[in-house]
């Protein structure tokens, strides 16, 4: 009897609507979490406390940055836009690249309690499951992204990068 190998049962899994399936309920997961985290920072919020307590390499930069009004707003905007991209499978691709932007930035912002335990925390495992999602076309898995890709297709490689 053949064995099969480990590529051969991934292709078949994917083939077989299981990855995508799970590829979907991951995309809006962490859709829902952006989208909540960006809406709940709307109205009386500030990172003014988070950011005047930076610690690592960029903490003067970050610290400089406590208190200021358009962060706040970038923040929450950015935030709820990421989620609400992944969440309906519209510009994956962008708003993943933007994701892990944010995420980097988090990271980087608490520099020391992040690495308390490691280098790996949520920040480096959210930044490589957007790093997924960029490369594999995860916004055509019932998603806005494969209606707007197939009927732009021929409009050019902007389109693609945007909606492939």
């Amino acid at each position: 009897m053949r064995k099969h190998t480990l590529f051969e049962r991934f292709s078949k899994c994917t083939s077989q609507g299981v990855c995508s399936s799970m590829f979907l309920v991951l995309r809006v997961a962490l859709g829902l979490m952006f989208l909540y985290a960006g809406v709940t920072k709307f109205g009386d919020w500030s990172a003014a406390g988070y950011l005047a307590g930076a610690t690592g390499p960029l903490a003067g930069w970050f610290q400089s940055l406590a208190g200021n009004g358009l962060v706040d707003s970038l923040n929450a905007w950015g935030l709820t836009l990421v989620g609400a991209c992944l969440v309906l499978g519209i510009f994956v691709r962008p708003a993943s690249f933007f994701g892990i932007i944010i995420m980097i930035l988090y990271y980087l912002a608490d520099f020391e309690g992040n690495t308390a335990h490691g280098l790996i925390d949520q920040h480096i495992i959210y930044i490589i499951v957007l790093m997924l999602f960029m490369a594999g076309g995860v916004g055509h898995i019932l998603g806005i992204d494969g209606l707007v890709h197939e009927n732009l297709r021929k409009k050019g490689r902007l389109i693609s990068v945007l909606f492939g």
